[in-house]
């Protein structure tokens, strides 16, 4: 435990702390009307004591996912695969899933007042499970069909059986956490060129094959042209944005939280922020989501062996990623696509899963710091 601690990354640590805790102010902040007029709820703190249990737990997550070696991990893929595929099965069964806003994307546990969202699970399993077997197939990347296919076909029935219920934001941030994996893992360019093409064309087809989600296209390039309809909710975003300015309006001052901006304390809280606390409080989100990707950069620089280093960038970059999609569809620069802002937005799967996440690179930073002292140890006894 005393080595544990000496190498513990804390500067990794006080971002994820200082993301999580900012995050917990901000769901108040943009939950306490909404929370105070439902009739069900009538309590402004309601979402506010949840996120508190979470954060609080993932925060224990965090520290015990610490100490489990990430090697570990690569033995369990088996194990992951199967129960993420079962879980994303098991949501079509009458009884067991639960449907929420036309959607079915959880799992109850009964008695238990919890939801599993089992497409939050499938990011570890996906990252963990490429990370692993394109380390493993090194030598065999310049073959698409023994080397690069394999792994895919496996992602294909993941991303399938997500946009089933439907999901098209987690299964598309999925795809591209393991596209950025096969890029570190150095597959052929021609091959990534490929893939992305393919990718682009099933997009395509997704977009075009569902009304609901073409009219949500159509509304992000002109939202003003349905402002009651598809394109509401960003022109409220767009309203919160402006009115924020540099410094904001002043922390739980926000009008458009007030029954005007939909899911403000989830998908849009990157509103809430913009308005109640400017452009100061958007560039301190932006400077966190950075710094978690230069440390998350530098443990995998200095991670043991390529394991540590694929599934450390594959980590980080889900992560990054999934804020630069979320901020994106805040400020209309892309699609509206249902992803929350990762340790920030209301929400217990995606909070525990990103936690687990960030676990696993803590582990790895732990095992790369240890390795390096023993260099140096090593080096100073040759010197002498």
């Amino acid at each position: 435990m005393k080595q544990h601690l000496k190498n513990f990354d804390f500067p990794l640590f006080a971002i994820i702390l200082l993301l999580s805790l900012f995050g917990l102010v901000m769901v108040y902040s943009a939950s306490f009307v909404y929370a105070s007029l439902d009739p069900e709820i009538n309590n402004p703190s309601h979402y506010f004591n949840r996120q508190r249990i979470w954060v609080f737990a993932g925060i224990v997550i965090l520290l015990i996912m610490s100490l489990f070696s990430y090697r570990r991990l690569g033995q369990l893929i088996p194990i992951l695969i199967v129960v993420t595929l079962v879980l994303l099965v098991a949501i079509f069964i009458p009884g067991i899933g639960v449907s929420s806003k036309g959607a079915t994307r959880w799992i109850s546990l009964g008695p238990i007042p919890f939801l599993i969202q089992p497409s939050e699970l499938a990011k570890i399993a996906m990252i963990i499970y490429f990370a692993k077997v394109y380390t493993n197939k090194q030598d065999q990347l310049h073959n698409f069909n023994r080397g690069v296919l394999p792994p895919l076909i496996i992602l294909g029935i993941v991303f399938v059986l997500i946009v089933l219920q439907p999901d098209l934001g987690t299964a598309t941030s999925i795809v591209v956490a393991c596209g950025i994996i096969l890029l570190f893992a150095g597959i052929r360019l021609h091959h990534l060129l490929g893939l992305g093409a393919v990718a682009a064309v099933v997009m395509y087809f997704l977009i075009n094959s569902a009304e609901y989600r073409l009219e949500r296209f159509m509304s992000f390039r002109n939202p003003f042209a349905d402002p009651s309809g598809d394109g509401y909710q960003l022109i409220h975003s767009y309203i919160a944005i402006a009115s924020g300015d540099m410094t904001g309006v002043g922390l739980a001052n926000s009008v458009q939280k007030s029954g005007f901006l939909p899911e403000a304390h989830t998908d849009f809280i990157m509103a809430v922020i913009a308005e109640e606390l400017g452009l100061i409080g958007v560039f301190f989100v932006i400077g966190l989501y950075v710094a978690l990707m230069f440390v998350g950069i530098k443990i995998a620089k200095y991670a043991p062996d390529r394991f540590g280093k694929i599934l450390a960038l594959g980590i980080t970059f889900q992560i990054v990623s999934q804020a630069i999609i979320n901020m994106a569809a805040v400020s209309g620069l892309m699609p509206i696509t249902g992803i929350t802002l990762p340790l920030i937005s209301y929400g217990g799967s995606s909070m525990l899963i990103n936690f687990i996440l960030v676990g696993i690179l803590m582990n790895i930073a732990i095992k790369g710091n240890i390795a390096r002292r023993g260099e140096n140890v090593i080096k100073d006894e040759i010197a002498v």
